[in-house]
């Protein structure tokens, strides 16, 4: 990801170079986010009443660069171009790296590279060597990728790869199947949630662009800025949530994941309703409320906190050894890459207005709409919520009275 914003930080007018860059960033961010997963879960055992605490923190944590680099990139870009922007996004990207690095000795538990099969001859090189060949090779693919906007039908063929992927593993461990399909649910719940959070980069800042009041003591404050609000909702709200998580049994676990994931749905979808009365504020008074934006925008932040960290401390917990990466990559894939797509096409509904003097009331409509079908969703977790805690509490009274029918 350094390498990828040094070569945006380069001044060209060259598409290729945007290309090229930005793929290997796809590829430097496919590796870093699912492996500091991973890592993380290790720290806890199977057990340990921490590990959703640990989540939260390691996700407001990550929120501390997402405040500083929408202000700090944001301003650098508007003084002095994006080029600038760009290259101070790489440098922020190497200190993480240096602080990573640094603090390695704490991971030595882990357990590391298989050494032996990396050695593994397969098909004239040893494993390292088609590591080293796929990952020179994934910026070229990627790069004509972006050019011919292959992506949705490359996104169709991944998911059906992971599909059957999930399914195998499925077969191969009947006694973890009902945690494997809690797993593909959570998924599926947290595509629909990103679908939703990633139009604060489209259709969110476009409205914020256009129809906020961005006056603040005699300055307009740049859109970019905004980002920010998202990101200290997160930090703010994360290290209360890791103080307030407590041990709990299975009944009670399997209950809050799923309320847990419904209250961030009813977050967001809350968000998207309060966008929507700005923006009919706005279509009455010429101007949004830059307040109500603030306070929309740190719902929806505050609504992550019920979402990511919550999946990936169940997916760690299923301790399954060669199993939590790949389930971690097919998270990553549809809350990123698909749930990325998807929000692309969502945001047409309103981009295709912006030349229209009903813009404003376009924006309505849609923020009302996505806050509508996230509410129904809302009902939907809930009912999937007690549903799945009733089918726990009926296995374990079952599991009582054979095991008291034995005694």
């Amino acid at each position: 990801m350094t390498l990828g914003h040094v070569v945006l930080g380069v001044e060209s007018t060259s598409a290729w170079s945007l290309y090229v860059a930005l793929a290997i960033i796809i590829c430097g961010y496919g590796l870093f986010k699912s492996n500091i997963s991973c890592l993380l879960g290790e720290l806890y055992a199977h057990d340990d009443p921490r590990r959703d605490g640990g989540f939260s923190l390691l996700y407001a944590a990550g929120n501390v660069g997402s405040i500083a680099a929408p202000i700090a990139c944001g301003l650098a870009a508007q003084w002095y171009g994006w080029h600038i922007g760009f290259a101070l996004a790489g440098i922020g990207m190497f200190i993480g790296l240096m602080i990573f690095l640094s603090g390695s000795r704490h991971f030595r538990h882990t357990r590391g590279v298989d050494k032996p099969a990396l050695r593994a001859v397969k098909f004239v090189l040893p494993t390292w060597g088609w590591l080293l060949v796929m990952l020179c090779l994934a910026p070229v693919f990627f790069t004509l990728l972006l050019q011919n906007n292959w992506s949705g039908y490359l996104l169709a063929i991944v998911c059906l790869f992971a599909a059957q992927m999930v399914a195998r593993i499925m077969i191969k461990a009947p006694e973890h199947r009902r945690a494997l399909w809690q797993i593909v649910l959570l998924m599926l719940a947290g595509t629909l949630f990103w679908v939703l959070a990633q139009q604060g980069g489209s259709s969110i800042s476009l409205f914020i662009d256009h129809f906020v009041n961005r006056r603040l003591l005699n300055w307009d404050v740049p859109t970019a800025l905004f980002q920010s609000v998202n990101a200290i909702a997160v930090m703010a709200a994360g290290v209360v949530l890791a103080w307030l998580m407590r041990p709990e049994g299975s009944v009670r676990s399997v209950l809050r994941v799923w309320l847990k994931f419904s209250f961030g749905l009813l977050l967001m979808g809350g968000g998207f309703m309060l966008l929507a009365l700005n923006a009919r504020h706005g279509a009455a008074d010429g101007q949004a409320s830059m307040g109500m934006m603030v306070a929309g925008l740190a719902m929806m932040g505050f609504a992550e906190l019920f979402i990511d960290p919550v999946a990936m401390a169940q997916i760690t917990r299923l301790n399954m050894p060669g199993v939590t990466g790949v389930l971690t990559g097919i998270y990553m894939l549809a809350t990123g890459a698909v749930a990325n797509w998807l929000a692309g096409v969502v945001a047409q509904q309103t981009t295709e207005s912006q030349i229209s003097d009903t813009a404003i009331a376009a924006y309505q409509h849609f923020f009302a709409q996505m806050g509508e079908w996230t509410l129904g969703c809302v009902a939907v977790m809930v009912i999937i919520a007690f549903a799945a805690a009733c089918s726990v509490g009926k296995r374990r009274a079952a599991a009582g009275e054979i095991t008291g029918g034995g005694a």
